[in-house]
């Protein structure tokens, strides 16, 4: 997200003006037709609208939501709630993905997530028994770089290694020669 789509934006806001505020959900929004949720447990995220467009393809507008931990400052709070920015709370120092996944159904009817972060936060999903389908896209592209990047890590704070066992769904070619393999999670 910060990368992507705050392009890096840094925030600058001042603690002492911002009077405490209550560590509780905020729905600025709960009609939307897409949601962009953003994971952001310290609240760092410089958001510049509440909303994201940039490459959706002139598709609709996705409402952000971020999810926090009550660690957050009452400043970035009320930055949130001053751009008209959902956000939810998933925990007090560490995020519970299950709470947050009940939060997103019941506050914003939201039945369907797609992950697009990194192995530790999908380690995380799939450390809660909270994938059912994994979608892989296989492009023979070459990349030099040395650090490698995996589809599931640890996070410190798991006591054991997220482990599952999926099931081949389909498996489709792209044009750009590519393979998207689609599984579901075998619960055995």
């Amino acid at each position: 997200m910060e990368e992507n789509f705050t392009l890096g934006n840094k925030l600058e806001l001042e603690q002492s003006n911002t009077s405490s505020i209550p560590r509780t959900d905020f729905i600025a929004q709960n009609d939307a037709s897409t949601y962009a949720v953003a994971v952001d447990p310290s609240g760092k995220l410089g958001w510049t609208k509440n909303y994201i467009s940039e490459g959706s393809h002139n598709r609709t507008e996705h409402h952000i939501i971020e999810v926090l931990t009550e660690q957050v400052s009452d400043a970035y709070l009320a930055y949130l709630k001053n751009l008209g920015i959902s956000y939810i709370f998933g925990g007090k120092e560490r995020l519970n993905f299950s709470v947050v996944v009940r939060k997103l159904k019941q506050l914003f009817s939201i039945d369907e997530l797609m992950l697009e972060g990194g192995g530790v936060l999908n380690g995380s999903f799939l450390n809660e028994d909270l994938i059912d389908e994994l979608s892989l896209v296989i492009v023979p592209i070459v990349d030099g770089a040395s650090n490698s990047v995996t589809l599931f890590e640890m996070d410190s704070s798991m006591k054991q290694q997220p482990s599952a066992n999926f099931s081949l769904k389909s498996v489709e070619k792209l044009a750009d020669d590519g393979l998207w393999l689609k599984y579901v999670t075998r619960r055995d």
